[in-house]
């Protein structure tokens, strides 16, 4: 298999499930047969954005208002994970320890978005443990494998997370002394190494949990009515992922602006700043799926449903 027949696989399974379902085994036999060009492979490319950004549901009315409302639980699930990631960074970078200018109006921001992140993390997880219960266990009662075991994932991905995260917890106590990181060779580049490992599989698990959670919900084939309910949450879970970005916005100019006493350093910055870029971003994802779903909540037959971000 040629390296451009892989490239237009790898693109073919990255296009939204709904499409793969759809239109993926006539696109891959496509791709098998007509041996892509370079050209193909952009155009593929291409494609893949346009079906995630605004792709049209098929269906009935009925089936199209489903798909818009599983989208819209599982959009803003994903870049809730990621909000929460970008917290944790940005709580990091901030305080611990505190930076010198974390006082006064950058002290109030951080400390709001702090309670808004454990208030939507509180609200999430309980809807979200009532919502499982109504996937896993009429997958557990009708043996369906296919729907349980992506359903369960998440729970066997934080449990070996939170088992690295314990190890690596007790290797920095015998290598950082003082909350200061040793530089030195070789504790300085062990522990870089580790606190990288342990960053990407943070990411990897994340992004697993919100992934498995997505391929359940999908397979479940949950009804409309569950669904407004998963969708109103989503909602709800938006306007905390809004308010966090406002918070940390607010905390993080602020910070810049003191440069008096201390202000934030290049280590600093560069997290703080980080994560702020990714908690915009994915305020802006989640608020355009929230809007779309809690539009086809609406009743009447409305106009058609045609976007899945």
């Amino acid at each position: 298999m040629s390296v451009r027949t892989r490239l237009a696989h790898v693109l073919v399974a990255i296009y939204p499930p709904s499409f793969r379902h759809r239109y993926g085994d006539e696109l891959t036999a496509l791709v098998e047969d007509a041996g892509p060009s370079w050209r193909d492979s952009v155009d593929l490319a291409l494609g893949v954005g346009r079906a995630w950004v605004a792709p049209v549901f098929g269906g009935s009315a009925l089936e199209q208002r489903r798909s818009r409302l599983q989208t819209t639980t599982t959009t803003v699930l994903g870049t809730w994970c990621a909000s929460l990631l970008a917290a944790a960074a940005f709580s990091k970078a901030v305080d611990d320890p505190p930076l010198p200018g974390l006082h006064g109006v950058a002290l109030t921001a951080y400390d709001i978005g702090t309670v808004v992140v454990e208030a939507t993390a509180a609200a999430v997880l309980l809807a979200g443990f009532a919502f499982w219960l109504t996937v896993i266990v009429p997958a557990l009662r009708a043996r369906r494998r296919d729907v349980a075991l992506p359903a369960l994932a998440p729970a066997l991905i934080v449990g070996v997370w939170l088992g690295i995260t314990g190890l690596v917890a007790l290797l920095a106590e015998h290598i950082v002394r003082r909350r200061s990181i040793a530089l030195s060779w070789p504790r300085g580049a062990l522990t870089l190494t580790v606190l990288l490992v342990w960053v990407a599989i943070t990411v990897v698990c994340a992004a697993g949990c919100a992934a498995s959670a997505a391929v359940a919900l999908r397979r479940a084939y949950v009804e409309v009515t569950r669904l407004r309910v998963s969708t109103f949450v989503a909602g709800l879970a938006t306007v905390g992922i809004a308010a966090q970005a406002a918070a940390s916005v607010v905390c993080l100019a602020t910070l810049l602006r003191a440069r008096d006493v201390g202000g934030v350093g290049p280590r600093e910055g560069f997290f703080s700043a980080g994560s702020v870029v990714v908690v915009v971003v994915v305020t802006a994802i989640a608020g355009v799926s929230a809007v779309r779903g809690l539009g086809a909540l609406r009743p009447g037959p409305g106009k058609p449903l045609g976007h899945t971000t």
